[in-house]
Parts: structure tokens; C-alpha cells; sequence
């Protein structure tokens, strides 16, 4: 047990130094065991609709009593059973018990914020979790931290909602960087774009939003047209970029600032546009790799899931048994092309 804790702390530091020299790791995300262990799935935690737990045979003298969880805002794709996967990873290489869980309705503030007070009232030793509200965590994680339980953001960030560090993508940067790469490699500096998003008001998506933007002050002859909300319906969601497309016809691109881009390949690839309309977003599902490979989409950034769980809780648990300090762990921006996908696996 103790050299396993020694590795992970190890690459706990590592991935914090690395990560803050570059936004495009690898594409593995194995930090300390195999991305396809056996999820152990338990009865649903805190009235969860969906609960995984994991702890392990060997442990330290405290070890054993840490329990940990995540509350997720959503298990309905296969990226966010990624970061489940992470978590219960974690869990069984520290030997701990982890409990992750989400909302049977994706993006439900009320039901995740229940949940954490379940999480709280349950006497958890950290609580991990997705604060993609601007304010509505705020208050749950105050009274979290004053029951002396420590919270950690992941995967989406609210910085002033009082979390103690964050594990995930510099959504900003990520955006710009795949804004900048739409309108220079593939749209050549000219042409008309609509954003997509399943979730207008969520804190990192609209900074990615913001990042595309950004970018696009840099390309005179690019043109803005609007940004529609496609929700977390990927059949609706091709549905909702075929209207846009009907109203504007002369739009040449479109880029989702989210997992549900994949419905943009699949609209392009169901009209026969390929060439015509290209293609970008966020996230690498199977899908959106296979519109990648049949030119329906031209481009996807990946945010390493996997890590979004895993570290999280090793921070926590190094937080609670060694007293180590919590933190901030940027998991990059990994932008995946024509170029480079046959070499990519889903996640």
C-alpha cells in the first residue's frame, strides 16, 4: 500500500508541473492502473440514480475509514461514465470507499445539490463534484466545509463557489484553441459559423464559448451568426442544428462547445454535406471519432474524463490522511484531426 501511495502521490505532482507546461497531453488516460478495470455498481447512494462504489483489500490504518464521493451532474453518455470509471479507479488503488452518483435528470441543480446534502448528512470525508452553476453550489459547499468535509470541483468550474481546488480543462483556452484551429486550418479565414450548446448558462461552456470568440477577433472575414441550445438529446439535438441550418444556409461551420457535439457529424453525414458544412466540438466519443474519419467533423478536443475522477479523489484522500495541500490540476486540451485519429481511443 505504501508504494502505491508513493506513485500516486508521485503523479499527482507530475500531472500538476505538467499540465501547467502544456494544454495537449496524451491521449491515455491511465494514470496509475488500467482505464477498463470492473466497475463495481452498488445500490443508489444519497437517492442517486445511478451509484458506483470501490474500495479495495489492503489499506492503511486509516485507509479504510475515509470514504469519498463524487456527485456528478449527469451519467448519460459514455464520457461521463469515464469519469466514473476514474473515481471508482481510484477508489480501489487507495482501498477506500468512493460512491459516485448523479441526478436521474442531467443538469438538475436541485437534485445534485440535494444530493450533496444527502452526501453531507452521510458524514462523507470529501465531496468531489461538478459546479457548472455560476452561484447555486455556493451555499452547499459552505455548509460541507463547515461540517469539516472537504469539496473539490471537477470537470466543470464556478471559481467562487467556494470549492477548494479544481481538476479539469482550461475551458476558456480549450475553446479558443479549437476556434483557432476551425478558422484557420479548415474554414481558411472566411466563411460564417453557429455555436452550439446543450446548456447555455453552464459556467464552462460558456467560457469555452468565450474562447471561440476569441479566437475569431483574430479573422476579420469570419463571421459570428448565433449560438443555439441543442439540450443533452442527441437525436433532438441533430433535429435543432438541421432548423439552424434551414434558417441559415449559408453557414459553413458549426462548433458545439460540448460532448453533444457529436450530433453536428451526425446532421452533416445524414444531408450529404461533408465538404460543404464542416465540423468541430468537444470531447472524444465514439461517435464523434467516427464522424472525424468520414470527414462529417474536422476536429474534437478531449479533456482526459478519465483524470477528472481519478485525481480528485487521490487529492482528497492524500488531503485527509497526510494533511497534503489540495491542488488545481489542469487536464489539458487534446485536439484530435484527421491527422491523429486512427491513434485515439473513445473515452
Amino acid at each position: 500500500m505504501k508504494k502505491v501511495l508513493a506513485m500516486v502521490l508521485c503523479i499527482v505532482m507530475a500531472a500538476a508541473f505538467m499540465v501547467s507546461c502544456t494544454s495537449a497531453p496524451a491521449p491515455n488516460t491511465d494514470p496509475a492502473a488500467p482505464a477498463d478495470g470492473t466497475t463495481e455498481t452498488a445500490a443508489p447512494a444519497a437517492d442517486a440514480s445511478a451509484a458506483g462504489d470501490a474500495s479495495g483489500e489492503t489499506g492503511t490504518a486509516g485507509a479504510k475509514d475515509v470514504k469519498l464521493a463524487l456527485v456528478l451532474h449527469a451519467l448519460n453518455s459514455s464520457f461521463f461514465a469515464k469519469i466514473q470509471e476514474g473515481a471508482i479507479q481510484a477508489g480501489k488503488d487507495l482501498g477506500i470507499t468512493v460512491d459516485v452518483m448523479a441526478p436521474p435528470t442531467p443538469d438538475n441543480l436541485t437534485d445534485q445539490v440535494n444530493m450533496i446534502e444527502s452526501c453531507i448528512a452521510a458524514d462523507y470525508d470529501g465531496i468531489a463534484t461538478v459546479t457548472w452553476d455560476p452561484d447555486g453550489f455556493n451555499d452547499v459547499i459552505k455548509k460541507a466545509q463547515d461540517a469539516g468535509i472537504t469539496v473539490v470541483g471537477t470537470n466543470q468550474d464556478s471559481p467562487d463557489c467556494g470549492r477548494e481546488a479544481f481538476v479539469g480543462q482550461d475551458s476558456e483556452d480549450a475553446g479558443y484553441q479549437l476556434g483557432k484551429y476551425m478558422f484557420e486550418n479548415v474554414m481558411k479565414g472566411e466563411g460564417k459559423f453557429i455555436i452550439t450548446t446543450c446548456a447555455p448558462t453552464n459556467t464552462s461552456l460558456i467560457d469555452r464559448t468565450n474562447g471561440i470568440l476569441r479566437a475569431k477577433e483574430e479573422y476579420p472575414n469570419i463571421e459570428y451568426v448565433d449560438i443555439v441550445d441543442i439540450g443533452s438529446d442527441l437525436t433532438e439535438a441533430v433535429g435543432v442544428i438541421e432548423n439552424a441550418y434551414l434558417a441559415h444556409p449559408d453557414v459553413t461551420a458549426f462548433i458545439g462547445v460540448d460532448v453533444y457535439s457529436e450530433a453536428i457529424g451526425t446532421f452533416v453525414e445524414s444531408q450529404g454535406l461533408q465538404g460543404k458544412v464542416y465540423g468541430g466540438g468537444f470531447d472524444l466519443t465514439e461517435g464523434t471519432l467516427a464522424h472525424i474519419k468520414n470527414n462529417a467533423m474536422q476536429a474534437t478536443v478531449g479533456q482526459n474524463p478519465f483524470l477528472q475522477g481519478y485525481y480528485p479523489i487521490v487529492e482528497m484522500y492524500l488531503n485527509e490522511v497526510y494533511g497534503s495541500q489540495l491542488l488545481d490540476i489542469n487536464t489539458g486540451a487534446f485536439m484530435v484531426t484527421a491527422e491523429n485519429v486512427d491513434s485515439v481511443e473513445p473515452e
